[in-house]
Formats: C-alpha cells, structure tokens, sequence
C-alpha cells in the first residue's frame, strides 16, 4: 500500500503496517505554527499617530545574494522626564519611502533596526542605529536609511518650512540625554 512502510517485528509471524511520516512537510508545517505563534506574542506593535507625516523615510537594502535577507523597520519610543522611554510601537520598512508623523516639540528616541539572515550559511544578526530626534513644528524631516556590503547608513536630514535645502543632523545619542539629566 503507498505510503506506508512494512514491518515485521522479531519473533512475530505477521507483518504490520505503520504510516510513513512525511519529514519535511512536518517540519515546514512546525516552522509555520511556530512563526505564527511567535508573531502574535512579539510583543511588537504598529507605530500609529494623530499628528502630520513629518518624517519620510526612504529606504534602499540589498541583502548581496539570493539566499540572504534584510528586514529594516524603526522602533519608535517617546522620551519623557529623566530621558526614560516608553516604546510606542514600530513602523517596518518595507516600501522605498514610508511617511511618519512625529509629534513636534518632544523628545523621539528613533532606533532604525536591521536584521539580517543568510539561508546557506544558517547565520542571523541584527544591527540597530539610534538617535534623539525633536522635531519643530512646521519642519520636514527626510532620513535615508540603506543597508548594503554588510554595512548600513542613516542619514537625517531637517527642512524649514517651505524650502528646499536643508542640513544633515548629527546623531544624538541617547545617553547624552541621560549625562545632561544627572548635570542637573
């Protein structure tokens, strides 16, 4: 009968049939119910504002092979007294430009993630690029996020309203918020 291995025991006469099992597809449906249950209990959470889309990000990765791949997303956390931070969700990077709104006049603690995993070689790793952003009113932020050769840049930079050019913005990390909170 297909599909079925025959056997016969030490000592008996008869032979039994046992179901084969099919290796790979239980392993692919594992990995399936396994990734399902992961993503629901990630504890990630989607970015969602009120305010006007300041920030655009745009986004170019390479991976280098086929049998690479590159995830960027941006974790997005509010800074308040004593430069704690409160995680207020994520935003993936999916599209070459992806709109944000930041609210103007608060500290954001901007974390820019990317992770990567090569299939032949069974290898993963993440990266991340941090920074403190307080956007002002009226102003448009533009961030040029890449990841290629094994290697990533970010680049933000600030308009005034109604003008073209703008200036690049230095990264801030967060800890100099924390050094000038203990100066205090």
């Amino acid at each position: 009968m297909p599909g079925f291995d025959e056997m016969t025991p030490r000592g008996l006469g008869k032979t039994l049939k046992r179901p084969r099992i099919s290796g790979s597809r239980t392993v692919i449906t594992a990995l399936l119910a396994a990734t399902s249950l992961l993503s629901a209990c990630s504890g990630i959470k989607t970015y969602e504002t009120s305010v006007a889309k300041n920030l655009q990000v745009r986004t170019a990765t390479d991976a280098g092979s086929w049998f690479s791949s590159i995830r960027t997303a941006v974790d997005i956390h509010r800074v308040g007294k004593g430069c704690a931070t409160d995680y207020e969700g994520t935003v993936q990077l999916n599209e070459p430009t992806t709109n944000i709104g930041l609210p103007p006049d608060r500290w954001t603690h901007l974390v820019f993630v990317f992770a990567s995993f090569s299939f032949l070689a069974n290898k993963s790793g993440t990266t991340t690029y941090e920074t403190l952003l307080k956007p002002r009113p009226n102003y448009r932020y533009h961030a040029e996020v890449s990841y290629r050769n094994d290697m990533y840049h970010v680049a933000i930079r600030e308009f005034p309203p109604n003008q073209s050019i703008g200036r690049e913005l230095d990264s801030i990390p967060l800890s100099s918020c924390r050094e000038r909170s203990a100066q205090k």
